[in-house]
């Protein structure tokens, strides 16, 4: 059983910039999706930028919001030798085609177009929402393309728990009262099997697990971004010609009462990521 670090970030609500400082090395914690209004610095550019989710007619209460993504697939490539102006990025079946011209050099009449091609693994391709690929080039000349995934089984769980929210049993562990800004059913049946259990002195605790069999202990990192637990596992490729790193993420929103400064984690002789938190129940204030 090897522990693992819990990096932990917490952004005040007056921090407006966008900068590798907020987000950590190479933007591991950046997340296109939600951190879209922040203002970007000159040297951020973006490729393909997030596409804004049309409003509802009816409005719905936060609650009862589902969150679109909680997992995606990133790819990062270090593009010093080209001009960002000129990337794309696009996914064509289970392929993720970027494509760029080199600077231009004195030697050289016009700048030189090239092309990477991954073959995406089948996990990805089969549930990327290809739709909504976002891509961007960081302050150190790094290319980001994050592909959001859809976990299906998840959204399943969800609808089914969400139909039966009258009788809403499996929910009482969290507590007799709670706080109704969050989506309780949503956590409950996400990808991290969560469960309140008891702990020493008549205290509670949250559990959580999730599958990384096929990573290395020095390829995972934990994260606590404000309340967002978030999980990455590292793949590393190499041949002659470059050096490709991939990344899986998978994040969710810890309920109120979770200690997250006292969150712990270990690596599973069989391949599980189990993480727990000391857990206190929503008061609801009079």
């Amino acid at each position: 059983m090897s522990s693992l670090p819990v990096n932990r970030y917490r952004r005040r609500s007056s921090d407006k910039k966008l900068d590798s400082d907020t987000f950590g090395n190479d933007f591991e914690l950046f997340d296109p999706w939600t951190d879209i209004n922040l203002s970007a610095p000159i040297s951020f550019r973006w490729i393909n930028q997030p596409k804004r989710q049309k409003e509802h007619k009816d409005k719905i209460a936060p609650a009862l919001q589902l969150p679109k993504y909680g997992e995606k697939f990133r790819v990062k490539l270090d593009i010093s030798d080209f001009n960002p102006e000129t990337i794309k990025t696009t996914i064509e079946g289970r392929l993720l085609i970027i494509e760029a011209k080199k600077k231009h050099h004195h030697n050289h009449s016009e700048n030189t177009k090239e092309q990477k091609i991954y073959d995406l693994p089948e996990t990805v391709y089969e549930h990327a929402d290809a739709d909504h690929l976002v891509s961007y080039v960081t302050l150190n000349n790094l290319l980001i393309v994050d592909i959001p995934l859809r976990n299906r089984e998840h959204e399943q769980r969800y609808l089914q728990s969400s139909s039966q929210a009258s009788n809403s049993h499996h929910l009482l562990p969290y507590g007799q009262y709670r706080d109704q800004s969050f989506n309780y059913h949503h956590f409950h049946t996400s990808a991290f099997t969560p469960k309140v259990v008891d702990a020493e002195e008549h205290k509670k605790k949250l559990q959580m697990s999730v599958p990384m069999k096929n990573y290395h202990p020095e390829h995972i990192k934990v994260s606590v971004k404000n309340n967002d637990l978030i999980i990455q596992g590292e793949h590393i490729s190499k041949d002659s010609s470059y050096l490709g790193k991939t990344y899986f993420y998978k994040s969710i929103t810890l309920p109120p009462g979770t200690q997250t400064d006292h969150l712990q984690s270990h690596l599973t002789q069989d391949g599980h990521l189990q993480i727990e938190a000391p857990f206190t129940e929503y008061i609801p204030k009079n």
